[in-house]
């Protein structure tokens, strides 16, 4: 099922009594935007500046990002980011640009394909166990070039193939591209979701879409 983004001023307040800083100078309590000195523990929590950060980028009205120097003072002596994205190295996508967050904030995987090999496990292992990140996000879209290459069929240079085989067990049995894109988003979770750190630290783990043409993500 896919969640859209109407939902999002209930769920800001319903996380009130979390208090997260946000630079805005803004009331005490949960704010649209994170401050990078600030540990997220609440899934929930960081599933709403996701929201909220997609929010104004399909508004455009996205922050301004002219505290760059100041980040970077926070962030000199450790990092504290709220979510995990493990997506696709297709150029049209950015997580901190269509999500409009900064530096610090999101522990960013990408390959092509969002695909779970044993690199992209062992880097959210890190994220979860010892930056205690409490949401994994993996974000497929429409047009994948890898998914749409397995789809085809065929064979590839040695290294690509190594991503097509990945992508097959996910996509076996699908009738169209788009249900391939779904299903491998899917596949990714589900296997994320089986690792025993994730499991142990008790991090959540969604799937998300995230249309080209529109700039909307939609959660799922």
């Amino acid at each position: 099922m896919i969640e859209k983004l109407d939902s999002l001023p209930a769920l800001i307040k319903e996380l009130s009594p979390l208090t997260v800083t946000s630079r805005t100078g803004g009331p005490a309590g949960i704010t649209e935007i994170h401050d990078p000195g600030e540990h997220v523990g609440d899934w929930q929590a960081a599933l709403a500046y996701l929201k909220a950060g997609n929010k104004r980028y399909l508004e455009n009205r996205t922050m301004k990002h002219n505290a760059n120097e100041k980040d970077r003072a926070v962030l000199k002596n450790g990092q504290k980011p709220f979510t995990v994205i493990v997506t696709c190295s297709d150029s049209r996508l950015s997580p901190e640009i269509y999500f409009d967050q900064k530096l610090g904030d999101l522990f960013v995987i990408r390959n092509a394909g969002n695909i779970v090999d044993a690199t992209t496990l062992g880097s959210i292992e890190y994220a979860v166990e010892h930056l205690k990140v409490p949401l994994v996000v993996v974000v497929g879209h429409n047009s994948c070039g890898a998914v749409t290459s397995a789809f085809a069929g065929g064979k590839y240079s040695k290294n690509l193939q190594t991503i097509i085989d990945a992508i097959n067990p996910a996509i076996e049995n699908c009738d169209c591209l788009d249900n391939a894109i779904s299903k491998n988003t899917d596949y990714t979770v589900e296997r994320i979701k089986k690792n025993e750190i994730v499991r142990h630290m008790r991090a959540t783990v969604i799937g998300a879409h995230y249309n080209i043409e529109t700039g909307v993500v939609s959660f799922g």
